[in-house]
């Protein structure tokens, strides 16, 4: 598996939020850490991109993100033995609130909920 990190076309920071990139090409058995869209009318600042089969053995990575300028910074794995096409990927980014998270804290040794 490779790793590989680049820079689609398209996402300048002129571009227009919410935006598809046009096709994003994966060559085979690698990961890639991409820069994507967020879906279009989205007011998320930071949210969770949720694992998701995005097709048959391409796989978008759980992660943490911070929206900046509409796009954020993920993990892409295409794990087919073949180069994978993706047209005009957008990501959905789920808004983590405050009561959805119980934010827990070790502290010398004894486990404390703020």
């Amino acid at each position: 598996m490779h790793k590989k990190l680049i820079s689609l076309p398209g996402l300048e920071r002129e571009a227009h939020q919410g935006v598809g990139v046009g096709k994003l090409t994966l060559p085979a058995r690698t990961e890639l850490i991409v820069q994507l869209p967020v879906s279009m009318g989205s007011r998320i600042g930071e949210g969770l991109v949720e694992k998701a089969e995005i097709a048959l053995g391409v796989y978008l990575a759980e992660s943490l993100v911070k929206v900046n300028n509409g796009h954020i910074i993920t993990s892409i794995v295409n794990s087919r033995e073949q180069d994978v096409e993706l047209p005009n990927p957008v990501v959905k980014v789920v808004e983590l609130r405050d009561h959805d998270v119980g934010e827990t804290v070790l502290i010398g040794g004894r486990t404390a909920e703020r």
